[in-house]
């Protein structure tokens, strides 16, 4: 048994730790996202009038994130599992910072998709959904729209920004890490959602950087995590035309209408604001926790 342990311990060393990176965030994503899943579908199916779902992912992701925190067998990778979280705790002060400043980040990189909808000519069949949500109570659409965002919260920052960033950074560096992180979270979305055309590198470039950067400026997860959460919460219902309108009509076809020149001013004030906020995020950071030590 110990054998065989070192052989595979030898083996995983053996591969390049970018591979590694591929192997686990898969790993964390896929076991981390399959259970949820089958509770949302399940629900829709079963009981429907009851939002059992949400309940079953909040167990499900509480047990998930015990064992990426170190807990479980096997207690050779306990460590290091806590470790690549990055699951670290913050003084008040940093957590308001990070708040502030990747709230306004986020604002505007959001803002960054609304307006890549105008330019990138993309058919409104890209955010159709399979299921007519519309037949379902509205305390379980709201329970499946909470579920999918906490789990996009939790799982894709514990895989990413966690797991992933940090063995690319430890081996690369922060930028290359950061921007191989961004790559894969595109390539990720690009196979399994339709709206994400190469249009929208761009948006999952400033994503990861957003995330990375904060990460970088705070050793911690758990403010993207919060903010990937509420960012999903607030979008999806209206990418997805369960509240609200998306217009999918490219601005050459209507001209550059109110609605386009406001998303623009929201994406430009918002990054001006978040530059002062992240640079104060800095200085507290070091201040409070020496987070920043290159």
């Amino acid at each position: 048994m110990n054998a065989a342990r070192g052989i595979a311990v030898r083996l995983w060393a053996a591969l390049p730790v970018w591979l590694r990176a591929l192997i686990v965030v898969a790993l964390v994503v896929d076991v981390g996202g399959l259970p949820p899943d089958l509770f949302l579908f399940g629900n829709l199916k079963f009981l429907p009038a009851i939002p059992w779902c949400l309940p079953f992912t909040l167990l499900w992701l509480w047990g998930f994130w015990l064992y990426l925190s170190g807990r479980g067998w096997p207690k050779a990778t306990a460590e290091a599992r806590r470790r690549d979280l990055r699951a670290t705790r913050l003084p008040g002060k940093v957590w308001a910072w990070a708040l502030v400043a990747g709230g306004l980040g986020m604002l505007s990189v959001v803002g960054v998709s609304f307006l890549t909808l105008r330019l990138a000519d993309l058919s409104a069949d890209a955010y159709h959904l399979a299921v007519d949500l519309s037949a379902y109570p509205a305390w379980t659409v709201a329970a499946g729209l909470i579920s999918i965002s906490l789990v996009a919260g939790v799982v894709e920052e514990a895989g990413y920004r966690g797991y992933m960033l940090s063995l690319m950074e430890r081996r690369y560096g922060w930028i290359v890490g950061i921007l191989f992180t961004g790559l894969v979270f595109f390539f990720d979305h690009h196979f399994s959602h339709a709206y994400a055309t190469y249009a929208f590198l761009p948006f999952f470039m400033l994503v990861s950087a957003l995330h990375g950067l904060l990460v970088y400026l705070t050793r911690s997860i758990l403010p993207s995590m919060l903010l990937h959460f509420v960012a999903d919460l607030t979008v999806i219902p209206i990418q997805y035309g369960i509240v609200g309108h998306v217009d999918f009509t490219p601005v050459w076809k209507t001209g550059v209408d109110q609605v386009f020149i406001g998303m623009v001013a929201l994406v430009l004030v918002s990054a001006a604001l978040a530059v002062p906020a992240f640079l104060r995020l800095a200085a507290i950071s070091r201040g409070s926790c020496g987070a920043v030590t290159g």
